[in-house]
């Protein structure tokens, strides 16, 4: 007997704790009866087909569309990707079909079908060509979709030769042009041909324990590392999102993230189509591309858009494109995540476009879904609000022996439980200090939970560099600068920035009696720091690393003197070479960062600017003249 169809739709409106508690008093497979992905797109077509699903735009111009698919249509087209990589080799639990390319008018569901058929891994377009053959090779690839050289000449280019350097790959698959008669390519169209979309010619998995996405986070150049997500994950994290967003067949939503980003495939992705609604897609590059961020306001009013928003760079960046009296009347909602959102950026948005700003907080282990501040509720500043439905958050005492809960209000160490949670990387080395036997994941983020059980994060004890929303691994950095002739050690770790969040810093201790040359050292970390975002924007050079007690690297004496760093240069920067600044960082009684600032040679006025400038940042900022200036 066929089981019954169900969306993620929202089944009650919620907007505090007790809403999340009513949703559990329901059996969970009862809410959510999907046993993979595919089921969600059948539901969906069901009870919403002739709905629009999904909207890909060619450029900024929202009248310039590349595809527009029913949720009829999107099903059909993603059972004929799945039934093509069916016959290319996938199953479940066996191959992967990694994709290069931006957001193409196919890619959404070529992505979906490969997952439905198998595992689908989005590689990030931007990586060195040698990380991307690592990941091939680590992840096993048995194919790999590229765009033609006509349409991304990058992502072309980049693939070239992949068929040779990786040992497990059979076909590259060719989107929208030729294959230049390359041995192993196949064009698409060719490769789709005979594949029916009106059901699929395999057994799909009933098991929601099976992999059905990679997704690539931190890691260096020959040790990858990689997420592994089920359809559990995804179906969860789909569900979860609906029900605390209150996504449904009225919303129209921007996705601006791109595809290799748990952002794109499932916050404003599968989470809104699952429960009916319309996803858009600003452009194949979404919001790098400065015209699109330009003409954002326009696309919302356009395609009368209900939900808006991006990681905290974008809110900032489409803040300064507001222009006044732009139509937003349909917008029920701007949501931010993927990086600590700061305050004057949220404030600026809001203030200027009137749409409330909702932070949520997840990571690519939990198929994004950690925390939201929901849809129907009133978000609190710096929140970044209550757990998913079925799932578990609770914070432990930092460097305790055993694990001891933290009272409400006391800053501790972040985990996470529930059926959100990946079960561990490829490599299970990777597994050990993040994942434990009963399914606890340390997010490495340091926290609160009020007595409402709001989660308010104050730092992060992993060191991971958060630059825009992209994790950056700093062995990604040190390795690269510890091959330089000279470099004896070095570190890396974030540095504030009123735009990303944070940008790597670099430390670099030089080898007893050599001659540094940091001008090399710069453009050799340009030269071989595969991912651009990852090359650091200081490099700083000291006599030693801190380190603790025993000797271990103690990256929080680091992060204080980055902070300093940063201080210093924007000091300079306002004031001028002369300045001179006493920077003292510490933490308050709520372990919140506060950094009290001695300025000696500047005016009132340059005081004044220097403050404007430190506030965006994520820490505290007091800034007092030198007592010799008064």
């Amino acid at each position: 007997m066929e089981r019954r169809l169900n969306t993620t739709r929202p089944v009650a409106r919620v907007g505090t704790i007790e809403d999340i508690v009513a949703i559990e008093s329901r059996p969970y497979d009862e809410l959510v009866t999907a046993r993979n992905i595919y089921d969600l797109f059948r539901a969906t077509a069901h009870h919403a087909g002739d709905a629009k699903a999904l909207t890909v735009l060619r450029s900024e111009d929202p009248t310039d569309i590349a595809v527009t698919l029913t949720h009829h249509e999107m099903l059909s087209e993603i059972t004929r990707a799945a039934n093509m990589f069916h016959q290319l080799g996938l199953a479940p639990s066996q191959g992967v079909a990694a994709f290069l390319a931006p957001t193409l008018a196919d890619l959404p569901s070529l992505l979906w079908g490969a997952q439905v058929a198998g595992a689908a891994s989005s590689i990030n377009y931007l990586l060195s060509r040698q990380a991307i053959f690592d990941l091939l090779t680590a992840e096993g690839a048995m194919l790999l979709v590229v765009p033609a050289r006509q349409i991304d000449e990058m992502c072309w280019s980049k693939a070239l030769g992949a068929l040779e350097a990786v040992p497990s790959l059979r076909h590259v698959i060719v989107i929208g042009g030729d294959t230049e008669g390359l041995s192993g390519y196949m064009r698409l169209d060719d490769a789709l041909a005979g594949c029916g979309g009106d059901g699929l010619g395999f057994e799909p998995t009933a098991d929601r324990d099976d992999i059905c996405a990679l997704f690539h986070t931190g890691g260096t150049t020959g040790r990858p590392k990689l997420v592994r997500l089920t359809h559990g994950n995804h179906i969860h994290a789909a569900f979860g999102f609906a029900q605390v967003f209150g996504y449904d067949q009225g919303d129209v939503v921007l996705n601006g993230f791109p595809f290799f980003h748990v952002g794109g495939t499932m916050t404003v992705g599968l989470s809104v189509i699952a429960a009916g609604g319309h996803v858009i897609v600003p452009s194949p590059y979404g919001m790098r591309l400065a015209p699109v961020v330009e003409r954002y306001w326009d696309i919302v009013a356009h395609y009368k858009a209900t939900v808006v928003g991006g990681v905290p760079t974008s809110i900032g960046a489409v803040t300064n494109s507001w222009k006044p009296g732009a139509d937003v009347s349909s917008v029920r909602m701007a949501v931010t995540g993927g990086a600590v959102l700061p305050k004057a950026v949220g404030s600026r948005f809001s203030a200027a476009t009137g749409i409330t700003l909702y932070e949520t907080y997840g990571m690519t282990e939990t198929a994004a879904a950690i925390a939201f501040n929901p849809g129907h509720g009133t978000p609190i500043s710096g929140s970044v609000g209550f757990r998913a439905p079925f799932s578990e958050t609770r914070i432990l005492r930092l460097h305790s022996a055993t694990p001891e809960i933290c009272d409400p209000n006391e800053s501790g160490l972040v985990q996470v439980r529930g059926p959100q949670v990946f079960p561990g990387y490829l490599d299970p080395a990777h597994n050990v200090g993040t994942l434990d036997p009963d399914g606890w994941l340390t997010t490495g983020d340091v926290g609160y939970l009020t007595p409402d059980e709001r989660l308010f994060l104050t730092g992060r004890e992993k060191d991971l560099i958060v630059r825009s929303g992209h994790n950056i691994d700093p062995a990604a950095i040190e390795d690269v600068a510890n091959q330089f002739a000279g470099v004896e050690i070095s570190a890396a770790v974030g540095m504030p920035d009123q735009y990303a969040g944070e940008v790597p810093a670099l430390f670099v201790v030089a080898t007893a009696g050599a001659d540094l040359d940091m001008v090399q050292l710069r453009q050799h970390l340009d030269s071989h720091v595969h991912e651009p975002p990852a090359r650091p924007k200081s490099i700083l050079r000291i006599d030693a690393l801190p380190v603790t007690a025993v000797g271990k690297l103690f990256k929080p004496t680091l992060r204080d003197m980055a902070i300093s760093e940063k201080v210093r240069l924007e000091a300079v920067r306002i004031c001028g070479p002369e300045v001179q600044v006493q920077v003292d960082v510490r933490l308050d009684e709520r372990k919140h960062t506060v950094v009290d600032v001695t300025v000696s040679g500047a005016s009132a006025r340059q005081l004044t600017e220097l403050d404007a400038a430190l506030k965006p940042l994520p820490q505290s900022y007091a800034i007092r003249r030198a007592p010799k200036d008064e």
